[in-house]
């Protein structure tokens, strides 16, 4: 079915909220009309990074400051006391509005398998963190870490006592193992992970003593704090070696390996100890988080690590809250309805700005807050036309390949109309993203709304119309773009409004929207001609953490996988882009940015980068970074009212949240 041009009539926002206040008037919930919607406090912008290596204070530990669960397996033996569980030197967190309360559940909702994998990640500890205008480090997971002078170097100090959730002791036996037979083995790993790369050659890690390991890269690497600090940057030395040497090979019998590849159903030993890793997946993984996965889903049960290492300013070890529910459910849709009905304690995943005036008139019956603040990332809906396209439509290719058609597209689209309808009007101009760009307004030229001037590179191309305007295919059929939606109430909306403009210029579009579980096999067959979803807009140095959307190293790179692909395997995968290509280019410009330590020639290279994508117009862009909302429940405390940079922010230290009964 294809989408026409009436749908600009429709106001997305409204009809959102009648389908869902009619649902809920069904089930007698109120339907109130909205109230304004709140102001938003703007987080300062990313910056760059420096070095610093300070410990944070630490405070006493009294063996009562504890969970009442813990104290109850303490009692009962199942349990060595606190001080036998923490660290030498735990790690203070001071709370963001007061110390909290033990106890509770925290639910929230995800949409499958895929979906409760992404809500686990944000529960990782980082070696490192920033501060919240992302301009200072320190260690987080490291009791301390050391850079020489050169960026060749980095020495971390693991904490003395530091154990994993099941006990056993955290030593750099994990991270050596992690290192020799995770990271470098050729099966697990075809080539080595790109956070531990530099001037094309792995880093070497040599084990100082239990506590104390180095990383020393052939070349300089002005990226690796960078990247050890963003929650999808990357990660090194995370592995449970005393758990996990039954899966390999290198330690395992044989026989006993192979027993336990049969009994999982599984066809090679690769493909179990990647199964028992999974955070999310496998219930006996001993991890450093503050929470474990106790009960594969749905749903799935998170509990509280009795070992965790961090403690508040009055020495009671967290996290505060005992448990973590992911409920599943069907789709957005669903998740929305339950945190309107007040059954979800915080959700910020799965939730969207275009029903903001549903959430905001249900706050008091659902007995929750809404919190509405400015974030850098992401940009708003963005179709990636698929330049590694391998379907069997070559003109659908030679469209995708052809600059004009791609200049069209993006001329064609009333931005203005877009954010009112789609984001009501919060989003900003897609300059805001490119503040190093901003004084070559040339290089956005292509974003203004200028349906005749797509239309003059329509005709150019020689792409003729029929009767009804409509642009034509060589064999005289209506020329008919296929492309992949993620699953959301707001991409769906948008790609629809985006339909109707290209409508207006001949050309139609049949949108299929993909679900989470699907979205990624999808992306990673390299089949899809276009996709909609959101361009990534991290600020200051900190972009080059998450650069999938400015150049193909990444086999996320929606508009490139197969060369992102080729980048992030260093050869062994994907399709090497040709050599002259600004694609290749852009390749060659991170590399640079990786053994760089100066941080204003990183800034340059940055710059450099962002040009090269807006010059040859990859995507289809619509808006700039908007407003993201949260659903937190009235009694649900400690969450911040505004958004951090991405190198801070970790779910906002979600182990001192709290539930006040």
């Amino acid at each position: 079915m294809h989408w026409n041009a009436s749908a600009r009539t429709h106001l997305f926002p409204l009809l959102a909220t009648l389908v869902l206040a009619a649902l809920l008037a069904a089930c007698g919930g109120p339907t109130a009309p909205p109230p304004a919607a709140p102001s938003a406090n703007e987080p300062a912008p990313a910056q760059e990074a420096s070095s610093s290596t300070e410990s944070v204070a630490t405070a006493p530990v009294d063996s009562g400051n504890e969970a009442p669960m813990l104290a109850e397996k303490v009692a009962a033996g199942e349990l060595p006391p606190l001080e036998e569980r923490l660290p030498e030197t735990p790690l203070v967190v001071e709370p963001l509005e007061q110390p909290g309360k033990y106890g509770g559940i925290w639910d929230m909702a995800v949409t499958g398998q895929a979906d409760a994998n992404g809500a686990s990640g944000y529960s990782i500890e980082p070696w490192v963190l920033y501060d919240e205008t992302c301009t200072e480090w320190r260690p987080n997971l490291a009791e301390s870490v050391e850079v020489s002078d050169d960026g060749t170097e980095f020495t971390f100090t693991i904490r003395k006592g530091h154990k994993w959730s099941d006990g056993e002791p955290f030593t750099t036996e994990d991270i050596m193992f992690w290192y020799e037979d995770i990271a470098m083995n050729p099966e697990l790993s075809p080539a080595p992970p790109t956070i531990i790369m530099a001037g094309g050659e792995p880093a070497v890690f040599e084990r100082i003593d239990d506590h104390t390991f180095k990383v020393k890269f052939a070349q300089p690497n002005g990226l690796f704090l960078l990247n050890l600090a963003y929650v999808w940057g990357g990660d090194i030395g995370k592995a449970p070696a005393h758990y996990l040497k039954q899966f390999h090979p290198n330690y395992a019998d044989p026989d006993e390996l192979q027993a336990k590849v049969d009994e999982a159903g599984l066809e090679s030993w690769v493909q179990l100890i990647q199964d028992k890793m999974g955070i999310a997946i496998n219930p006996d993984l001993p991890v450093l988080r503050a929470w474990k996965l106790t009960a594969a889903g749905p749903p799935w049960i998170f509990e509280r690590n009795p070992y965790f290492y961090k403690i508040d300013p009055q020495g009671r070890q967290l996290p505060y809250i005992d448990q973590i529910r992911l409920q599943a459910v069907e789709d957005r849709q669903m998740v929305t309805l339950k945190a309107i009905a007040g059954e979800l304690d915080y959700q910020s995943r799965n939730i969207s700005l275009s029903d903001l005036p549903l959430f905001m008139q249900n706050r008091e019956q659902g007995d929750y807050r809404v919190i509405k603040a400015m974030a850098e990332h992401p940009m708003g809906v963005t179709i990636f036309p698929n330049q590694n396209y391998v379907g069997d439509d070559e003109f659908i290719y030679s469209l995708i390949t052809d600059i004009r058609f791609r200049k069209a597209l993006n001329l064609a689209i009333n931005r203005e109309e877009l954010n009112e309808l789609v984001y009501l009007g919060e989003n900003a101009p897609i300059e805001v993203a490119f503040p190093n760009l901003q004084d070559e307004p040339e290089l956005f030229e292509v974003y203004r709304y200028d349906p005749e001037a797509a239309n003059q590179l329509l005709d150019e191309i020689g792409l003729e119309k029929d009767s009804n305007g409509m642009r034509l295919r060589p064999d005289g059929e209506p020329i008919v773009l296929n492309v992949d939606v993620f699953s959301g109430q707001t991409f769906v909306d948008a790609v629809e409004l985006i339909a109707s403009y290209w409508e207006d210029i001949g050309i139609q579009v049949s949108p299929q929207e993909i679900s989470y579980d699907l979205w990624w096999p999808r992306i990673f067959s390299f089949e899809y001609p276009f996709t909609a979803y959101v361009k990534d807009s991290i600020g200051g140095l900190a972009r080059f953490t998450y650069l999938r959307s400015y150049a193909p190293v990444s086999n996320s790179t929606y508009w490139a996988p197969a060369w992102g692909t080729w980048y992030s395997s260093g050869g062994t995968e994907g399709v090497e882009p040709p050599a002259d290509s600004p694609a290749r280019k852009a390749q060659l410009l991170f590399d640079e940015a990786k053994v760089t330590v100066d941080s204003a020639r990183q800034m340059e290279i940055l710059e450099e980068i962002e040009r090269l994508d807006l010059e040859n117009v990859w995507e289809i862009l619509t808006v700039g970074p908007g407003p993201n909302i949260k659903i937190v429940k009235n009694n649900f405390r400690n969450v911040p009212e505004v958004n951090y940079c991405v190198l801070h922010d970790s779910d906002a230290w979600a182990e001192q949240y709290y539930i006040d009964e």
